[in-house]
């Protein structure tokens, strides 16, 4: 087996090595590698002191930011596992991971929980402390829960603390949707996430010269992915939050003179759409990564074919199960491969298998399989649902693909998105792109409704692009030029936004139920 470090030594490393070079920026934050390392320390420090030993599950509620960046490292140098939640969550979500994942600690701000903590705590049986940046005077918490201050936290030692750690040890839990629509936690081990952090090295090509500015929650195992790329080789993150105004972040974006920017389908989307981004001639920009669902190939010829050359564009595919990153494009053979996930990364295999788990022949569906030491140890505390997905011959994705005669994997759609409408199986993804082509399109995204008659009926959701001034016959006619009858959408609804989490993804089942009202 390969040896890896564990994953907090990829800070310690560079802390090492560059320790006066900053690690992070959020407004008028510049956090240094040595900063970092020693808040790092005295938060693991403390977390030891309270109790916390090697394997405990200790949860992180926090935004991105300096906060964020210190609890999830002083987790990890405590010897426990990070519980990433997200911080758009509501109380009742929160408190049920909470209780799930039985979080003995809560790291979080005053300002996340002002109102909500005695009920997260009342949820959480397992919870014996809270680290908050301050207590609040109408907390009535249980004297067996203790809060500790960011002042107790800073009069702790900075010394490294000496816990042993090993690779297969469980480093976070990154929770998910399930297919029964109950959060799953996908559980990544120290091997698991300092496998995927170098494998995405390999194709990257990142140096200590490089930075991106992250509009990705580092909850979500995308966001997460570049902060541990960044900081394994000494480079530099630039957090903002605040894409709901996307013209401020393009701003930010030049300003900060970052070498790269990651986002979802959605957030290329609506710079296109909503800013000025592909008119700007970026001089430091070298690279752009997406991944976090499919692209259509409309918007990667945008991209590509608008932005100055010399800029690189990734297109890039994996999941959460999987760390982060399972597959690439490389950039060079983007224009003749729009639309496909690519190959997979360093030290992966995709294969295309059938249902009796045989490899396909070349341009066969079949469903996508990823091994590597990347991939999850299973779900939390959910047997039957790591049934579903882990087998001998690896991660089953869910994902229904064929690779074509070079090697590189289409994906035809997800298996649960695919619409029995009639007797056909349709794919939501063909359509998507289809409805993509149309112009003053900004997002699309086609759903199965129940119907009496077929099924299951195809109905699209459409956002245009500012101005557009779209027919819904309009859509539908280019469907029926393009696409078999069966595959036209009956109905095609605009949206001012389609709904989303806070990682960018569609929320499909909203559009669903939609119809059902």
């Amino acid at each position: 087996m390969v040896p890896y470090l564990p994953v907090h030594r990829l800070l310690e490393v560079s802390a090492d090595r560059v320790p006066d070079a900053v690690v992070l920026e959020h407004g008028a934050t510049r956090l240094r590698y040595a900063e970092l390392e020693a808040d790092a320390d005295r938060l693991a420090n403390r977390l030891r002191e309270l109790g916390v030993e090697r394997g405990d599950r200790v949860a992180l509620y926090l935004d991105n930011g300096r906060e964020y960046v210190v609890g999830f490292f002083g987790i990890l140098k405590a010897g426990a596992c990070c519980v990433a939640l997200n911080s758009a969550n509501k109380t009742r979500t929160t408190a049920l991971l909470l209780a799930d994942s039985g979080a003995v600690g809560l790291v979080t701000r005053a300002s996340q929980v002002r109102h909500d903590l005695p009920e997260l705590v009342a949820g959480a049986p397992d919870l014996r402390f809270v680290v908050c940046d301050r207590a609040a005077p109408q907390w009535q918490l249980p004297p067996q829960v203790a809060v500790v201050t960011a002042g107790d936290v800073a009069a702790s030692p900075d010394a490294r603390p000496a816990v042993p750690v090993g690779p297969d040890d469980l480093c976070a839990i990154l929770y998910t949707s399930g297919s029964t629509g109950k959060p799953r936690g996908a559980t990544l081990s120290h091997r698991n996430l300092a496998a995927n952090t170098r494998q995405i090295l390999a194709y990257l090509e990142l140096t200590g010269e490089d930075s991106v500015l992250s509009v990705l929650p580092f909850h979500y195992s995308f966001g997460n992915s570049l902060l541990l790329t960044h900081v394994a080789v000494g480079g530099r993150v630039v957090v903002d939050n605040r894409f709901a105004y996307p013209a401020t972040v393009v701003d930010n974006l030049e300003r900060s003179r970052v070498t790269g920017f990651s986002g979802v389908p959605s957030t290329y989307a609506i710079l296109v759409a909503r800013t000025n981004f592909l008119d700007r001639p970026w001089p430091d920009l070298r690279y752009l990564t997406q991944a976090g669902g499919a692209m259509t190939p409309a918007l990667q010829r945008q991209l590509r074919e608008t932005l100055p050359a010399r800029i690189r564009l990734f297109v890039m595919y994996g999941q959460t199960e999987a760390s982060a990153r399972l597959s690439w494009v490389p950039p060079e053979r983007l224009p003749e491969k729009y639309g496909s996930i690519g190959v997979g990364i360093p030290g992966v295999s995709l294969t295309v298998r059938r249902a009796d788990g045989s490899e396909c022949a070349t341009g066969e569906v079949g469903e996508v399989v990823a091994q590597g030491d990347n991939i999850m140890q299973g779900y939390w505390n959910d047997p039957a649902e790591t049934a579903l997905v882990l087998f001998p011959d690896g991660l089953h994705t869910g994902d229904l693909g064929r690779r074509d005669e070079d090697g590189y994997i289409w994906l035809v759609d997800r298996i649960k998105n695919m619409i029995k409408t009639g007797a056909n199986r349709v794919s939501a993804k063909e359509v998507e792109e289809t409805i993509a082509e149309v112009a003053g399109v900004q997002e699309v995204c086609v759903v199965g409704v129940p119907d009496e008659l077929l099924g299951e009926a195809i109905e699209a959701y459409v956002v245009l692009r500012p101005g557009s001034a779209l027919a819904a016959n309009s859509v539908q006619q280019h469907c029926r030029e393009n696409l078999a009858l069966y595959k036209v959408p009956r109905a095609v609804h605009f949206l001012a936004a389609l709904p989303k989490n806070s990682s960018g993804k569609v929320l499909r089942q909203e559009l669903i139920a939609l119809d059902r009202r």
